[in-house]
Order: structure tokens, then sequence, then C-alpha cells
């Protein structure tokens, strides 16, 4: 499935919606991929982004599954 280039929108139950940006990295041999997402600095998203690596650091949720 192709998606086309722009924000993605993702909802998370720990802070709800988040719209991030999407880079695709691929090896050179095509056998790999990286996709990364990142919120623009300052954004709400951004702020959540940084609650969220605050909670999942918490001792009570290491270990627990992203879904």
């Amino acid at each position: 499935m192709v998606r086309p280039p722009g924000p993605k929108r993702i909802v998370r139950p720990e802070a709800g919606r988040l719209e991030l940006d999407c880079q695709r990295l691929v090896d050179p041999d095509a056998t790999q991929l990286l996709v990364v997402y990142n919120a623009t600095p300052g954004s709400g998203s951004h702020e959540k982004l940084e609650l969220l690596s605050v909670i999942g650091a918490t001792p009570a949720n290491r270990g627990t599954s992203w879904r």
C-alpha cells in the first residue's frame, strides 16, 4: 500500500491525537526500511510526544507493548 506524503495522524490513548511527519529511509540495496516519525518543535503533538516519552520511561510501563 502506498500512502501519500504528508502528515500522519495517530491516536494514542495516553495522549490523544498526534499529527506527525513521516520520513522513510531505505538502504541502498532496498532490503531494509526505517520509518521515522517526528513532530514540529513547539507544537501540541511535540508536547504529547514528550509526555509519552516520560510515561514510557516509568517503571510501571516498562515492558508494556505498544499497539
